[in-house]
Protein backbone atom coordinates (compact mmCIF):
# COMPACT_ATOMS: atom_id res chain seq x y z
CA UNK A 1 0.00 0.00 0.00
CA UNK A 2 1.59 3.17 -0.69
CA UNK A 3 1.51 6.18 1.36
CA UNK A 4 -1.29 8.44 -0.38
CA UNK A 5 -3.68 5.64 0.09
CA UNK A 6 -3.09 4.61 3.92
CA UNK A 7 -3.47 8.52 4.21
CA UNK A 8 -6.76 8.36 1.73
CA UNK A 9 -7.63 5.40 4.36
CA UNK A 10 -7.30 7.27 7.62
CA UNK A 11 -9.12 9.78 6.65
CA UNK A 12 -11.96 7.69 5.73
CA UNK A 13 -11.57 6.10 8.58
CA UNK A 14 -11.60 9.21 10.40
CA UNK A 15 -14.66 10.79 8.64
CA UNK A 16 -16.99 7.77 9.69
CA UNK A 17 -16.27 7.45 13.02
CA UNK A 18 -16.99 10.95 12.90
CA UNK A 19 -19.86 10.76 11.53
CA UNK A 20 -21.32 8.38 13.71
CA UNK A 21 -20.42 10.21 16.93
CA UNK A 22 -21.80 13.38 15.33
CA UNK A 23 -25.07 11.66 14.18
CA UNK A 24 -25.50 9.96 17.45
CA UNK A 25 -23.91 12.53 20.27
CA UNK A 26 -24.37 15.88 18.57
CA UNK A 27 -21.15 17.90 17.42
CA UNK A 28 -20.57 19.40 20.90
CA UNK A 29 -21.12 16.04 22.42
CA UNK A 30 -17.99 14.64 21.45
CA UNK A 31 -14.27 15.75 21.61
CA UNK A 32 -11.23 14.84 19.16
CA UNK A 33 -9.80 12.55 21.24
CA UNK A 34 -13.26 10.75 20.98
CA UNK A 35 -13.61 10.52 17.33
CA UNK A 36 -10.07 9.39 17.31
CA UNK A 37 -10.23 6.67 19.44
CA UNK A 38 -13.28 5.39 17.27
CA UNK A 39 -11.12 5.74 14.04
CA UNK A 40 -7.96 3.65 15.92
CA UNK A 41 -6.19 6.96 15.33
CA UNK A 42 -3.84 10.23 17.28
CA UNK A 43 -5.81 13.29 17.83
CA UNK A 44 -2.14 14.28 15.72
CA UNK A 45 -3.45 11.82 12.90
CA UNK A 46 -6.93 13.65 12.51
CA UNK A 47 -4.98 17.16 12.80
CA UNK A 48 -3.13 16.31 9.97
CA UNK A 49 -6.50 15.71 7.38
CA UNK A 50 -8.85 18.45 9.45
CA UNK A 51 -7.99 22.03 10.93
CA UNK A 52 -10.68 21.47 13.27
CA UNK A 53 -13.66 19.43 14.84
CA UNK A 54 -15.45 21.78 13.06
CA UNK A 55 -13.85 21.87 9.75
CA UNK A 56 -14.18 17.79 9.80
CA UNK A 57 -18.29 18.16 10.92
CA UNK A 58 -19.05 20.35 7.53
CA UNK A 59 -16.62 17.64 5.62
CA UNK A 60 -18.78 15.33 6.75
CA UNK A 61 -21.87 17.01 6.60
CA UNK A 62 -21.47 18.49 3.11
CA UNK A 63 -20.79 14.65 2.10
CA UNK A 64 -24.08 13.75 2.79
CA UNK A 65 -25.64 16.70 2.12
CA UNK A 66 -24.10 16.43 -1.69
CA UNK A 67 -25.17 12.52 -1.58
CA UNK A 68 -28.54 12.74 -1.29
CA UNK A 69 -29.11 16.01 -3.48
CA UNK A 70 -27.18 14.21 -5.83
CA UNK A 71 -29.81 11.49 -5.70
CA UNK A 72 -32.99 13.24 -5.56
CA UNK A 73 -31.61 15.19 -8.67
CA UNK A 74 -30.97 11.94 -10.29
CA UNK A 75 -34.60 11.05 -10.37
CA UNK A 76 -35.94 14.34 -11.07
CA UNK A 77 -33.51 14.09 -14.27
CA UNK A 78 -35.21 10.98 -15.27
CA UNK A 79 -38.10 10.04 -17.96
CA UNK A 80 -41.34 8.48 -16.65
CA UNK A 81 -43.92 9.46 -14.44
CA UNK A 82 -43.63 11.83 -11.43
CA UNK A 83 -45.20 8.94 -8.36
CA UNK A 84 -43.21 6.05 -9.93
CA UNK A 85 -39.88 8.12 -9.84
CA UNK A 86 -40.49 9.33 -6.24
CA UNK A 87 -40.97 5.50 -5.21
CA UNK A 88 -37.99 4.59 -7.23
CA UNK A 89 -36.12 7.96 -4.91
CA UNK A 90 -38.28 6.22 -1.65
CA UNK A 91 -36.57 2.92 -1.65
CA UNK A 92 -33.03 4.30 -2.69
CA UNK A 93 -33.28 6.37 0.97
CA UNK A 94 -34.23 3.64 2.30
CA UNK A 95 -31.89 0.98 1.19
CA UNK A 96 -29.01 3.75 1.51
CA UNK A 97 -30.41 3.78 5.37
CA UNK A 98 -30.22 0.24 6.43
CA UNK A 99 -26.53 0.42 4.85
CA UNK A 100 -25.28 3.88 7.10
CA UNK A 101 -27.95 4.86 9.21
CA UNK A 102 -25.98 7.36 10.10
CA UNK A 103 -26.61 9.55 7.29
CA UNK A 104 -29.94 10.43 7.13
CA UNK A 105 -29.42 11.23 11.56
CA UNK A 106 -26.98 13.58 10.68
CA UNK A 107 -28.90 15.45 7.85
CA UNK A 108 -31.40 15.99 10.73
CA UNK A 109 -28.89 17.66 13.04
CA UNK A 110 -29.49 21.37 13.91
CA UNK A 111 -26.10 22.50 14.74
CA UNK A 112 -25.40 26.32 13.88
CA UNK A 113 -22.52 24.59 11.38
CA UNK A 114 -24.34 22.62 10.03
CA UNK A 115 -27.33 25.69 9.48
CA UNK A 116 -24.38 27.92 8.30
CA UNK A 117 -23.77 25.77 5.84
CA UNK A 118 -26.93 24.90 4.32
CA UNK A 119 -27.10 28.74 3.64
CA UNK A 120 -23.77 28.61 2.00
CA UNK A 121 -23.94 29.84 -1.91
CA UNK A 122 -22.01 26.42 -2.71
CA UNK A 123 -24.11 23.49 -0.77
CA UNK A 124 -27.24 22.49 -2.80
CA UNK A 125 -29.91 21.15 -0.25
CA UNK A 126 -31.77 17.71 -0.43
CA UNK A 127 -34.46 20.02 0.11
CA UNK A 128 -34.21 22.61 -3.17
CA UNK A 129 -33.59 19.35 -5.00
CA UNK A 130 -36.81 17.88 -3.31
CA UNK A 131 -38.73 20.99 -3.75
CA UNK A 132 -37.97 21.24 -7.79
CA UNK A 133 -38.99 17.64 -8.29
CA UNK A 134 -41.81 18.33 -6.60
CA UNK A 135 -42.58 21.44 -8.35
CA UNK A 136 -41.83 19.50 -11.87
CA UNK A 137 -44.73 16.82 -10.28
CA UNK A 138 -46.96 20.26 -10.08
CA UNK A 139 -46.13 21.40 -13.83
CA UNK A 140 -46.38 18.47 -15.57
CA UNK A 141 -49.94 18.20 -13.97
CA UNK A 142 -48.88 15.21 -11.87
CA UNK A 143 -49.80 16.20 -8.57
CA UNK A 144 -52.20 18.58 -7.12
CA UNK A 145 -51.37 22.63 -6.95
CA UNK A 146 -49.04 22.85 -3.73
CA UNK A 147 -46.04 24.33 -1.31
CA UNK A 148 -44.02 22.56 -2.71
CA UNK A 149 -41.64 23.26 -0.32
CA UNK A 150 -43.66 22.54 2.86
CA UNK A 151 -44.39 19.27 1.08
CA UNK A 152 -40.32 18.52 1.03
CA UNK A 153 -40.10 19.92 4.25
CA UNK A 154 -42.67 17.25 5.73
CA UNK A 155 -41.26 14.36 3.38
CA UNK A 156 -37.66 15.01 4.91
CA UNK A 157 -39.29 14.93 8.27
CA UNK A 158 -41.05 11.87 8.06
CA UNK A 159 -37.69 10.08 6.26
CA UNK A 160 -35.14 11.41 9.31
CA UNK A 161 -37.77 10.97 11.96
CA UNK A 162 -38.13 7.62 10.70
CA UNK A 163 -33.99 6.91 10.73
CA UNK A 164 -34.35 8.45 14.61
CA UNK A 165 -36.91 5.81 15.59
CA UNK A 166 -35.08 3.24 14.08
CA UNK A 167 -32.07 4.25 15.74
CA UNK A 168 -33.84 4.99 19.55
CA UNK A 169 -35.27 1.48 19.11
CA UNK A 170 -39.01 2.79 18.24
CA UNK A 171 -38.60 0.74 14.70
CA UNK A 172 -36.69 -1.47 13.69
CA UNK A 173 -32.83 -0.72 12.58
CA UNK A 174 -33.63 -1.78 8.77
CA UNK A 175 -36.49 0.42 7.12
CA UNK A 176 -36.79 -1.19 3.37
CA UNK A 177 -39.29 -3.84 4.93
CA UNK A 178 -41.93 -0.76 5.75
CA UNK A 179 -40.90 1.07 1.78
CA UNK A 180 -44.52 -0.10 0.84
CA UNK A 181 -46.44 1.41 3.51
CA UNK A 182 -43.70 4.61 3.39
CA UNK A 183 -44.09 5.74 -0.35
CA UNK A 184 -48.41 4.81 0.33
CA UNK A 185 -47.94 7.89 2.67
CA UNK A 186 -45.74 9.58 1.32
CA UNK A 187 -47.34 10.01 -2.11
CA UNK A 188 -50.93 10.32 -0.04
CA UNK A 189 -49.25 13.96 1.23
CA UNK A 190 -47.96 14.91 -1.88
CA UNK A 191 -51.24 14.05 -3.54
CA UNK A 192 -53.75 16.30 -1.18
CA UNK A 193 -52.04 19.56 -2.38
CA UNK A 194 -53.89 22.57 -1.64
Amino acid sequence: MNKKTHIDSKKKDILQAAMCLFATKGIDGISVKEIGEAAGVTDAAIYKHFKSKDAMALEVFGQYCNSYTTLIDFYRKQSGNFVSRFHQLVDEVLNMHDEDQYGLLLLSQHHELYVEASQSQNVRQPLKALTEFIEQGVQQGELPKQDAQLSGVLIIGAITRLSVSSLEGELPQQLVPFAAEVKQRLTALLSKGQ
